[in-house]
């Protein structure tokens, strides 16, 4: 990837990603209830790569990123909050 083509986006979908890692890491390591936050991180994902594909014209070669943030975030959902 180009460097004159990262956005604004791309740049805090990364930082996201990392802290989501983190939030994970965090809450098997200790006893810490952040599910909440991860799972509103994960739509927060969503939204932010949707974003930088809209911003950057390239939501067909991003499909696949789209897709795993969506599957993602409906397993962390149903893992935390269903039934």
């Amino acid at each position: 990837m180009n460097k004159t083509n990262v956005t604004v986006w791309n740049r805090v979908y990364n930082i996201l990603n990392i802290t989501v890692i983190f939030m994970i890491i965090m809450q098997l390591v200790m006893q810490v209830n952040l599910n909440l936050f991860i799972v509103l991180s994960f739509a927060a994902l969503l939204i932010l790569g949707l974003l930088d594909s809209l911003d950057r014209n390239a939501f067909k070669e991003n499909m696949f990123r789209h897709v795993f943030d969506f599957i993602l975030l409906v397993l962390f959902g149903s893992l935390f909050f269903g039934a």
